[in-house]
């Protein structure tokens, strides 16, 4: 799992960002259950192991990863949003980013 990850801060580095210890979680979460989670599931998913972390870092790691093509936002007009993750560890070398 590690060399997977070595790879996702790669391509975090090439967008000038950093795999802070918050999105590796976030990643990390979603990479290893493999379910739709709303941004609020994972907030209190991580809230015990993380008691700083907030629901807009969770947000902000979400629409993060979305970007980089990692996860996939389900808009749902009549409840909240749901992601999933579209990769799996074998398939994290990720293309070139934006």
């Amino acid at each position: 799992m590690d060399d997977h990850i070595v790879s996702v801060t790669q391509q975090v580095k090439h967008l000038g960002k950093r795999l802070t210890i918050q999105r590796r979680a976030v990643l990390l979460l979603m990479l290893t259950t493999r379910k739709f989670y709303t941004a609020k599931d994972i907030y209190h998913a991580l809230k015990n192991e993380m008691p700083n972390i907030t629901l807009s870092t969770v947000y902000t790691s979400l629409r993060f990863f979305v970007k980089m093509g990692i996860f996939k936002e389900h808009v749902h007009h009549d409840s909240p949003n749901q992601f999933e993750c579209v990769v799996t560890m074998d398939e994290i070398q990720l293309p070139e980013v934006i």
